[in-house]
């Protein structure tokens, strides 16, 4: 049974070898065939994975036309080829990249603090250019016709929410603190938000201490309810969380880059003016936040007509939000001295 058997066990371990080698000469075969439809349908699936093999345009206009193209490889030919596409409406593109927003023209955000202690100095606000934003005090008895009649003067309103300061100076009624209660802090902010009704967002009053609690800012910020709301981190030390917890909840962010009238003087609020202008010159835009003081809106009212001769454009909170990346690198100075 040994011997008869041997030959048969020989035959079947020298045929193995063979079949092997013809599996993977199939395989082979098989792998030539799938590399070449692929290479075929590579670009097509490239172009709508949005994926662009080429190296990347190098002007605003190139990057706008790859981005808006629905297809890609037409295009990506074209400038292969140093031709020019023709370009594309603006409404393609949803998001301008920094270069873009420069060459646009400098835009500037000014929103003024404090407002609704002083009627007759609201009243002066309100009649500035519509541009300027105005950041209305919950607590103040006419928070609501100051919230309104900014609003129908075509002004982005903002509750300007009490925020615990370092020290001993006082942020005003109901304001936010770190030690509260989640409860307490969402209370707080209802209340507010209903002693200004046509706020679009907010931004802190003091709040130094306040802002650079993640926790309490998380809380606070996450009872804001509307329409896409904005959070604009006045910057009153450099320790504040405000933006990045903001940025966490989705909501849209600004951040401040000058105080106008922390010096409270006209020639100092002319130079912080000119530096406004000047970084909007640079980077394409600027957020600038002064006070409703005689001295500032009397700098801004001799100010703001030749600005906009001279190409500025003035802008609210919301609609710079929406020209600029959320990402932006801010540039202000912190100043902790404002609480």
């Amino acid at each position: 049974m040994t011997q008869t058997n041997r030959p048969l066990i020989r035959s079947l371990n020298s045929a193995v070898p063979a079949f092997a080698g013809a599996l993977v000469a199939c395989a082979y075969l098989v792998g030539a065939v799938v590399f070449s439809v692929a290479s075929q349908a590579g670009p097509a699936l490239a172009a709508d994975a949005g994926i662009v093999p080429q190296s990347p345009p190098q002007t605003v206009a190139e990057i706008a036309i790859v981005e808006a193209a629905p297809a890609g490889v037409a295009v990506q030919a074209d400038l292969a080829a140093g031709a020019r596409p023709d370009p594309v409406p603006a409404a393609a593109t949803t998001v301008p990249s920094r270069e873009a927003l420069a060459a646009a023209g400098p835009r500037i955000a000014i929103v003024i603090d404090d407002v609704g202690l002083d009627v007759d100095a609201a009243r002066r606000t309100i009649a500035l250019d519509a541009g300027v934003s105005i950041a209305v005090l919950p607590y103040a008895e006419a928070a609501g016709l100051v919230s309104s009649g900014a609003a129908a003067a075509g002004h982005d309103v903002l509750l300007h929410m009490p925020m615990e300061p370092v020290g001993l100076a006082d942020p005003g009624p109901n304001a936010l603190r770190v030690g509260l209660s989640d409860a307490d802090l969402q209370a707080r902010m209802r209340w507010a938000m209903a002693r200004v009704p046509d706020a679009v967002g907010l931004n802190n009053h003091m709040g130094s201490r306040f802002t650079a609690d993640p926790r309490a800012m998380r809380v606070a910020l996450g009872a804001l309810a509307g329409n896409d709301p904005l959070f604009l981190d006045s910057l009153t030390t450099g320790e504040s969380r405000g933006r990045a917890v903001a940025d966490g909840l989705g909501l849209r962010t600004l951040q401040r880059d000058i105080f106008l009238d922390h010096v409270l003087t006209p020639a100092d609020i002319a130079a912080r003016l000119a530096e406004t202008e000047a970084l909007a010159r640079s980077r394409g835009w600027a957020v600038a936040i002064g006070h409703p003081h005689p001295e500032t809106l009397d700098a801004l009212e001799a100010w703001i007509a030749g600005a906009r001769e001279r190409g500025v454009e003035f802008v609210t909170v919301t609609a710079l939000s929406d020209q600029i990346e959320r990402t932006a690198t801010p540039t202000a100075d912190a100043s902790s001295a404002l609480q």
